[in-house]
């Protein structure tokens, strides 16, 4: 096969307000490409939910891979997170029952070790402070697919699309060829940039900083 032109569509803002636009441009790469599982990183289910609706009628596997069970910063307080949690329960029911695959896992990128210092230099922090510089999106994408193979629902080298994003919702979509995690070095891919914000967020907390946009309402009527 000979070069290649597609697009990629580059976001103004990172978070929320992306998330509907982003799943158009991974359901249309989906297609153009002929692949069957789709990745979906989601704390709370919602972006989950949100590509139940614009997959409908695609024939794939959807993979959730989602955070353990805890709480993030809000505007207005703790969010909880993790699909185990008993606030979405009814959600991740609804998942299940529509054939969705939930993984539930460590950042592999986060390990024990970070416990100590999440800004000492060990080994998974400089790779994971190293794909911050591609974005928040881009560095969860990646990681939510390695999740996917160490769990099984995805084979190791099998080209699949992995969306993720800043904070809340979705702002990143990538095709990749992911791996398992110790061989990460030696043979993943981000095959291509199908959906990226041009900017990214700097400081925390996220939903404060300027490059950052998203109704936050919804995560907060739990």
């Amino acid at each position: 096969m000979g070069d290649v032109e597609r697009p990629t569509l580059y976001f103004q803002y990172c978070g929320e307000i992306n998330t509907e636009k982003t799943l158009l441009a991974a359901r249309n790469r989906c297609k153009a490409l002929g692949l069957t599982k789709v990745i979906v990183a989601s704390e709370t289910g919602r972006s989950a939910l949100r590509v139940l609706d614009v997959f409908k009628d695609l024939d794939i596997v959807l993979i959730v891979v989602t955070h353990y069970p805890a709480s993030t910063w809000g505007p207005k307080g703790r969010i909880p997170i993790g699909l185990s949690r008993s606030e979405y329960s009814e959600t991740r029911e609804t998942l299940i029952s529509n054939g969705v695959k939930i993984v539930q896992s460590t950042r592999p990128f986060a390990p024990p070790s970070r416990s100590l210092d999440w800004n000492a230099p060990t080994p998974e922090a400089i790779i994971d402070k190293t794909l911050e510089v591609f974005g928040a999106g881009t560095k969860i994408a990646i990681e939510a697919a390695i999740i996917a193979v160490d769990s099984g629902e995805v084979r190791e080298g099998e080209d699949v699309i992995s969306c993720a994003g800043t904070f809340k919702g979705l702002d990143t979509a990538l095709c990749v060829r992911p791996t398992y995690t110790m061989n990460f070095f030696k043979s993943f891919e981000i095959r291509e940039i199908i959906a990226r914000p041009l900017c990214r967020v700097q400081e925390l907390p996220e939903h404060e900083h300027k490059n950052w946009k998203g109704n936050l309402d919804q995560y907060l009527s739990q």
